[in-house]
């Protein structure tokens, strides 16, 4: 009986010890598994096994609760207070419009006919437009208006974070107007679109219709400035071409006082005239001296008075003839009358056409300036809205969080990166 009794209670401790193993065994497996499996931090293996946590990796679990609280749960809580309960509604207004011009400024436009592209200088008035609304001048022109961008944008009942600061300088007053307005255009058609948003429905449709009339001014004063440039070289030209017609006909008309010939044709025909008249007195003179030498001595003294009429006669009639043309030294015939005439004729013809082109060219340019060479024209014309378009509650929400959540992240990997580099 002792032997079986001891053998039995034997038998009991092995029992014993293969289920401590067996519990051993069963722990540390699943030690093994959590420490495989677990994505915790290092002090949660530390606790896993039993060890008391170091000074850093406690330190680095306070950061990354820090980072939970301020990089996720902060930034998401404080979006949907503020979209969802804080921030301002904001209308928008739209208006559409294009750039078109008077047949007179520009002409027949080959290229644009052909295909179908705004002309050069339409397209250069329309980037005119949309720079002007974007620009210091603008918010000069809205102010000249008695639009104050500092009312409509900084009222007390807009929320802190979307409203104009008081203290905004010109910089920032341009920068915040550049952010509630925005314009594109379309290189095919050449239509502008404008949006403005405004926190009332009618400030908003008050700025679109305000832009509208500013920019067709400010495209309209640009090319007044040109037109004034044309008008004054026009001009200009024109005074000149009046100077050099009448230098042209005082001297002509020097010339004809000194010369004492009105015209060369009318003092030619009366010369033509005279020695034809002589030529004829001479030949009747020459045809008596004839007549009467048959009967009477060359001598006698009525022959010697005939031979001095018909020389005297033939002396004139040469004289008349040197002044039609000839070589005479010292003086001036109507062939070099004529010639100094036809080209002071000339000049003078000149200066006339060039006086007539010049004030055609005055008349004209004067006649297509007093006309609105450009318009815009709206075919889109604002409206006040509706409802608030702006802001995107439930986007914006999400976007934040999003953008919150994504920080959150990357900042939690680079600290665990960082501490493992530590840790080695």
């Amino acid at each position: 009986m002792t032997h079986t009794g001891q053998h039995e209670d034997n038998s009991g401790r092995q029992q014993v010890g293969i289920q401590a193993s067996r519990d051993v065994s069963a722990r540390l497996t699943a030690a093994a598994r959590l420490l495989r499996l677990s994505t915790s931090s290092r002090s949660n293996l530390f606790k896993i096994v039993g060890l008391r946590p170091r000074m850093l990796d406690r330190l680095f679990t306070i950061v990354s609760i820090l980072l939970l609280v301020f990089c996720l749960i902060v930034p998401s809580v404080t979006a949907l207070a503020y979209y969802g309960y804080f921030a301002s509604d904001q209308y928008e207004s739209e208006t559409r419009f294009t750039v078109r011009s008077s047949a007179p400024a520009l002409g027949n436009d080959q290229i644009a006919e052909v295909t179908g592209i705004p002309s050069a200088k339409i397209v250069q008035d329309t980037q005119i437009a949309m720079n002007f609304i974007g620009s210091h001048e603008m918010l000069d022109v809205l102010e000249e208006r008695d639009i104050s961008l500092h009312e409509i944008y900084g009222d007390n009942s807009i929320d802190w974070w979307a409203r104009l600061p008081d203290d905004a300088s010109r910089e920032d007053l341009l920068e915040y107007w550049n952010h509630m307005v925005s314009t594109s255009v379309s290189p095919s058609s050449g239509i502008v679109v404008v949006t403005v948003r405004a926190f009332t429905a009618e400030d908003s449709a008050l700025l679109a219709r305000a832009i509208l009339t500013a920019a067709e001014y400010v495209v309209n004063r640009v090319n007044d400035r040109i037109w004034k440039d044309v008008i004054e070289t026009s001009n200009t030209n024109l005074e000149n071409a009046k100077t050099q017609l009448l230098e042209a006909r005082q001297a002509l008309a020097r010339a004809r006082n000194r010369d004492g010939v009105l015209t060369v044709e009318g003092s030619s025909a009366i010369v033509t005239n005279l020695i034809s008249a002589m030529e004829g007195e001479r030949l009747n003179l020459q045809h008596r001296y004839d007549a009467n030498l048959a009967v009477v001595s060359p001598t006698a003294p009525q022959m010697l008075v005939l031979k001095r009429e018909i020389e005297s006669k033939q002396q004139q009639i040469a004289e008349l003839k040197s002044q039609l043309a000839g070589s005479a030294e010292g003086a001036r015939n109507l062939a070099d009358v004529s010639q100094e005439m036809s080209q002071l004729q000339l000049a003078q013809s000149l200066a006339e056409q060039q006086f007539a082109a010049s004030l055609k060219t005055v008349e004209q340019i004067q006649f297509v300036s007093r006309q609105q060479l450009l318009y815009l024209e709206s075919f889109l014309d604002p409206r006040t809205p509706d409802e608030a378009m702006y802001p995107k509650r439930i986007l914006s929400i999400f976007l934040s969080f999003l953008a919150s959540l994504l920080l959150w992240g990357a900042l939690l990997g680079i600290l665990h990166t960082i501490r493992n580099q530590i840790s080695n």
